[in-house]
């Protein structure tokens, strides 16, 4: 599921990139760690013809006796990797190299990748969401990951998107924020089917299902206002029609991977 994901976002200028910030806040990191344990953010920079993209995403790892798994963060799905030593088969963009518990890197099927752990816990806390409506309820996230990415062609920035997920009635829910042109601090008219300067916002899982008798929203009209869009995080605030013509209103704050 992660690499789908990863390929889709390195292929695709239409799919996840994040706006430039001016932010002089530093990422967190993490250094001499004991072993891979952790949570990771990992960059992949591909260059195809006309189309170069960066794509930013997020995992966690966890060595032990067993073995080393990872959690991605897209399906949240647990996946035993193999750890052979200086290198790691399995991860996101294939086989990389081990430089260190810290970091680690690979030029692989999609481009070249960098990968380096934010924090020693395995534990998705990249940020938080709050939302409500009425069918919903009052709902408030902390369990959050993020994935973004910078995608051109022909060196002219076509979309930018924010990703995260978290857990929904115990299954993965995707939250997605794209903005047709750049997506900064600002307000934009949310839109079903957005026009230049307009934005999208769509909620996808399984767990939406016995609320809404969905799994797939995408609000039809409202507002999204972003207001910070720093070198390592991103905050905003949405109000928007569902389909069932309900209003969904909340607010987000996400560190980028």
């Amino acid at each position: 599921m992660m690499r789908t994901k990863l390929a889709a976002a390195l292929l695709l200028p239409s799919l996840m990139l994040t706006g430039c910030g001016g932010s002089g806040e530093t990422p967190r990191s993490t250094s001499n760690s004991p072993n891979l344990t952790g949570l990771w953010r990992m960059t992949v920079t591909s260059a195809q013809s006309n189309l170069k993209a960066d794509s930013n995403i997020s995992f966690t790892l966890v060595e032990g006796a067993n073995g080393l798994t990872m959690t991605g963060c897209d399906g949240r799905s647990v996946i035993n990797v193999t750890k052979s030593g200086n290198t790691i088969d399995g991860l996101p963009n294939g086989l990389v190299t081990i430089v260190n518990n810290d970091a680690l890197r690979n030029n692989g099927e999609y481009g070249n990748g960098t990968a380096s752990k934010m924090a020693t816990t395995a534990r998705f806390d990249m940020g938080s969401l709050q939302m409500a409506a009425p069918a919903l309820g009052n709902l408030n996230f902390s369990d959050v990951c993020v994935m973004s990415t910078d995608a051109r062609v022909l060196g002219v920035m076509t979309q930018d998107t924010i990703s995260a997920t978290t857990l929904y009635n115990g299954k993965p829910l995707l939250f997605d924020v794209q903005l047709m042109g750049n997506l900064k601090v600002g307000s934009f008219k949310l839109a079903k089917e957005p026009n230049l300067g307009e934005a999208t916002l769509r909620l996808q899982g399984e767990g939406l299902k016995n609320r809404l008798n969905r799994t797939e929203l995408t609000l039809k009209s409202g507002t999204l206002q972003i207001t910070e869009d720093g070198t390592v995080r991103m905050k905003g605030s949405f109000s928007g029609t569902m389909p069932n013509g309900e209003v969904l209103a909340g607010n987000f704050d996400f560190e980028k991977p």
